[in-house]
């Protein structure tokens, strides 16, 4: 398998000296390989993604001149996958963390976001914008959970009788929460 993936990574360094070269396309390319051979977090990817094409041209009369940083972005392109090639050669492959919750935790992240956008909208459909303010104030400082549970509460008796049995109707009548 590592000779597969060597020889993939050696195809990409030759590309470098294609006639049709083009850089853009060639970083794309490279980055997809790298992250299936090492992982998405590997630094090589990060290096190739700061490879960064610039050029510039001075003209003076009869006279001009152009430059552009191409060979150096073919260079710094060739060592990195050269030092990945000696990665794979000396160490083997990574191992890559198995995730096998990732189905349940991404459920679980939108479920929470879908509530909470739930709840925010509610007390945004009753509250003005001073109170949502003042609210928000709340929520934000430092204190511990008890005490913000009874300033909220408070808070919300203030604003009128009706503010708080209004928020939650709009709550339980929200279609997202029955699905």
């Amino acid at each position: 398998m590592i000779e597969k993936q060597i020889d993939l990574i050696q195809k990409q360094i030759e590309k470098l000296t294609s006639s049709d070269f083009d850089l853009s396309a060639w970083k794309s390319s490279s980055i997809l390989i790298l992250d299936r051979i090492f992982g998405n977090d590997f630094q090589g990817i990060k290096a190739i993604e700061k490879i960064n094409y610039k050029s510039g041209g001075l003209s003076m009369g009869n006279h001009s001149s152009s430059w552009n940083n191409m060979a150096s972005c073919k260079k710094q392109g060739e060592e990195i996958l050269l030092t990945c090639i000696n990665e794979l050669e000396t160490f083997g492959e990574r191992e890559k963390p198995q995730n096998n919750n990732s189905g349940i935790n991404i459920n679980l992240t939108q479920n929470q976001s879908v509530n909470i956008n739930l709840l925010v909208s509610a007390l945004e459909d009753e509250l003005t914008v001073s109170q949502m303010r003042e609210v928000n104030e709340i929520m934000q400082s430092t204190e511990d959970s008890q005490n913000k549970k009874v300033k909220i509460l408070d808070k919300i008796k203030n604003f009128g009788s009706d503010v708080a049995s209004n928020i939650l109707a709009n709550i339980l009548t929200n279609p997202a929460i029955w699905g």
